[in-house]
């Protein structure tokens, strides 16, 4: 951080002479960002058109067309000062992109959570047709699980290994039970902020596969396709043949949602780092520009790649590239420290001083700003438009969701599979926060679960899979 950053700082996180001191971190966080982005868009930029290289003709027709906008948009604004209604209007676009983008990657959410009940199912049916040993006595099998789980002085880590091991042991709790555990994992989420407890109630219903868009089908016809073909399959009649008809499409499943969900990943990163350099881009250079030389560079290699893009090239990197790169080394790194206290001071004076900023009318450079911030933290899905709520959960709203799950799990659960049902039970209790009290209400479910398990080639499924992770 610079001396007259780091002055800036201190000065307005100890609330002295903020007229002048606003306006004046205000540009100096907007060069930095704006420098920030530009940098780690060149190194994404790059790692990108190298994936894109190698793997284009396996993405889909959807995600060729994101890429094709952004770099139409990047080759027509990521290079130019642009503000006024010209800048309103490209970033009206790019917030079109990103929506896409979400709707995408909630699609492929959808399926990855789809494929990963029916290989849960898949996976208790293997030692139907495989060899098996003689299994441990339940008591001290149940006892080595407690020892992995509590082998540790950290809670949050001990909390973690529960939900694993809860992931994966057999499934013989009533429905009813299952309703009580879910309401008892929820309830401990009283008093939280809203956006945490929707986070979770989001990945509850998603694990249980509740909100499926079945209006998507066109537009992964083949993972459609697989999807039909593994709700045919009966697990209590299920033949080898079957099974291993079914784990290969697992397989082929996994393999392009694996490829098309990292592509849109790394694609969102990109997005967010051109969003944030056309926001800053009006407010940039009315300070001393500290990192010019490290901007320049980033600029050269995204309008190099660019063009490599939208030329249809695949050329080694000129010299002049190369030592552009040579330039940015470990300049993210540094960069990534410097913001953790910019930020923070950001904070501090949108939360303490948002009136004298409104007085000063700097209030929209200071929205930018904090818009620059959700788009460069690690939420890269981020909803940027949603009004922040510090409202917390109470008892009220918290019954009505637990009513609400309970109610669409009962209709799910009347039209599946058993095995599909106890896939679904496993998959969304190991990610609600912990509800047993203690080493002995965990010690009697891991029991439970192991002795009312009578299906022998279900019960070495599972001790398989939990021994892999004890043996880590």
């Amino acid at each position: 951080m610079s001396k007259k950053l780091k002055s800036l700082y201190k000065d307005i996180i100890r609330n002295k002479n903020l007229q002048e001191n606003i306006p004046n971190f205000f540009n100096l966080v907007a060069d930095n960002y704006h420098t920030y982005s530009a940098v780690r868009l060149a190194l994404d930029y790059y790692t990108y058109y190298e994936m894109y290289c190698d793997e284009k003709e396996q993405w889909s027709s959807q995600l060729l067309d994101s890429l094709s906008k952004i770099n139409k948009l990047i080759s027509d604004t990521a290079l130019k000062n642009i503000s006024g209604k010209e800048l309103e209007e490209w970033v009206e676009e790019l917030d079109e992109i990103r929506n896409k983008i979400i709707a995408r990657m909630n699609l492929l959410t959808s399926y990855t959570d789809l494929f990963q009940i029916y290989e849960y199912a898949l996976n208790r049916v293997e030692y139907r047709f495989k060899e098996m040993e003689q299994l441990e006595d339940d008591e001290e099998y149940a006892k080595d699980v407690l020892r992995f789980i509590f082998n540790s002085e950290d809670n949050l880590q001990i909390n973690e290994m529960i939900k694993e091991i809860i992931g994966q042991l057999p499934i013989r709790i009533t429905k009813q039970k299952y309703f009580d555990y879910l309401e008892d994992g929820l309830y401990e989420l009283l008093g939280v902020q809203e956006d945490v407890f929707e986070t979770y109630i989001y990945m509850v219903r998603s694990s249980a596969i509740l909100d499926f868009i079945d209006d998507e089908k066109d537009t992964y016809p083949n993972l459609w396709e697989m999807k039909l073909n593994l709700e045919k399959i009966n697990f209590k009649n299920i033949t080898k043949e079957e099974y291993e008809g079914a784990i290969d499409l697992i397989y082929t499943a996994g393999l392009f949602l694996e490829r098309e969900t990292t592509a849109y990943y790394i694609l969102m990163g990109i997005v967010n780092d051109v969003y944030t350099i056309l926001i800053c881009n009006p407010y940039v250079g009315l300070c001393e520009a500290g990192n010019k030389e490290k901007e320049e560079a980033a600029f050269s290699i995204i309008r190099y790649i660019n063009l490599a893009f939208t030329g249809g090239r695949e050329d080694d990197l000129s010299r002049e590239t190369l030592n552009s790169f040579e330039l940015l080394e470990g300049f993210q790194e540094e960069a990534e420290y410097d913001l953790i206290s910019l930020e923070d001071a950001l904070y501090h004076i949108s939360d303490k001083h948002r009136n004298l900023v409104e007085a000063m009318m700097a209030d929209k450079l200071l929205n930018t700003l904090l818009l620059c911030r959700d788009l460069l933290s690690g939420s890269l899905f981020i909803d940027l438009h949603k009004e922040k709520s510090y409202k917390t959960i109470d008892k009220e709203r918290l019954q009505k969701e637990v009513d609400k799950l309970k109610d669409d799990l009962s209709a799910k659960f009347q039209n599946c599979d058993r095995m599909i049902m106890r896939a679904i039970m496993a998959n969304t209790l190991n990610k609600l926060p912990v509800f047993f009290k203690n080493h002995s209400e965990v010690m009697d479910y891991v029991l439970y679960s192991l002795n009312k398990c009578s299906d022998l080639a279900e019960k070495y499924a599972c001790i398989e899979i939990i021994n892999e992770m004890m043996n880590y």
